[in-house]
């Protein structure tokens, strides 16, 4: 365990490494171009840590990808490229609304129980295209991508349908009662104690796969399924295990974010935290421990390009390149190293070369 996790990190430290280096190089010449290139590199490097309120909302942008990441590392580690991490956000949103908007709870236990209706009906999403790969050789990566678009449109007809609040005056459901609500933690933000949930996630998460015999097995199925298959290890039913978890994870971070933030559901769109949470577990080397300080970076560097973007003359546009260029180059290396990655690439070329 602690071998497994000094590797990931020193993985993690040359990664930070580089980018440092790709943030100076993109920055810089950003920062030239206006009249205080000082102001500029300060705001956005320093500015995130500037005050309590600043500090919280890098907290609470971090809450959601923190579990989206660690569902995302759980379902890679098994050596399935599931992209149904969006669509379990979303269907656990959606379900903790309809759960808060239709069970007659109340006190302490009202949001709790959301919660778990979320994960559970969120985990459909990553499960499907598991089940489909260990039963059928599906390719889980293009039934994933595939239906997250499915239960969007599912969850919007539910939402019009069956949620709607008609006097609302836009495609939102009724206000989620008091009960149903997370308490915030830091006056002055929107953090709540969701992000407890997401950091205690994220170390059980890694203590179960790096301390437990359970973890090992998975680890082993997606190393090398091979060697999983010759040491007698049930692969189909441990990938569908780390689907269904993942699931779990997510659709418990998508009803998290909408009690925690929202007082009525109003999402028409896939809202972007499971996309985000592949790239934090790419970012992370799939390790639950490291989903932590990357998720933290990426909304830490959210929050400066925000800043930016609102106290300087400079373009959203650009900060949104920034932001896209520094992901680019920390993720190209490492998805391209990825064992589901390469095993998915070397399958579409031997479908190409039959036909």
């Amino acid at each position: 365990m602690i071998r497994s996790a000094l590797a990931g990190l020193t993985e993690f430290a040359l990664t930070a490494l580089v980018i440092a280096v790709v943030i100076l190089a993109v920055l810089v010449p950003v920062a030239l171009s206006q009249p205080d290139p000082a102001q500029v590199l300060g705001l956005f490097l320093l500015g995130p840590f500037g005050t309590m309120r600043h500090l919280g909302n890098v907290l609470e942008l971090a809450t959601p990808t923190m579990l989206t990441g660690l569902a995302a590392t759980l379902i890679f580690r098994a050596g399935s490229f599931n992209l149904g991490v969006e669509g379990s956000f979303f269907l656990g949103g959606i379900a903790a609304t309809a759960a808060a908007l239709f069970l007659p709870l109340t006190g302490m236990i009202a949001a709790p129980i959301a919660i778990l209706v979320g994960a559970l009906v969120g985990s459909f999403a990553c499960s499907v295209p598991g089940y489909l790969k260990v039963r059928f050789g599906a390719s889980e990566m293009v039934n994933s991508l595939v239906l997250n678009f499915a239960f969007l449109y599912a969850g919007i007809f539910i939402l019009n349908y069956y949620l709607r609040d008609p006097n609302a005056g836009a495609l939102m459901s009724h206000r989620l009662p008091g009960d149903f609500t997370l308490e915030r933690l830091m006056a002055g933000t929107r953090l709540h104690t969701g992000v407890i949930v997401a950091f205690a996630a994220c170390i059980i998460g890694g203590i179960w796969l790096y301390g437990t015999r359970g973890g090992l097995n998975l680890r082993i199925v997606g190393a090398g399924p091979g060697f999983a298959q010759h040491l007698g290890l049930n692969s189909g039913a441990l990938v569908m295990r780390a689907q269904i978890i993942g699931g779990l994870v997510a659709g418990m971070a998508g009803a998290i974010e909408v009690l925690g933030l929202y007082n009525r559901f109003s999402w028409t769109a896939l809202p972007g935290h499971g996309w985000t949470g592949i790239t934090i577990a790419i970012l992370a080397r799939e390790n639950p421990f490291l989903v932590i300080p990357a998720a933290l970076f990426l909304a830490y560097l959210q929050v400066g390009g925000d800043m930016l973007a609102r106290n300087l003359a400079v373009p959203s546009e650009v900060v949104g390149l920034v932001t896209a260029a520094i992901m680019l180059v920390v993720t190209a290396t490492a998805i391209f190293r990825h064992p589901a990655f390469l095993r998915l690439i070397r399958d579409i070329k031997g479908q190409e070369q039959a036909l």
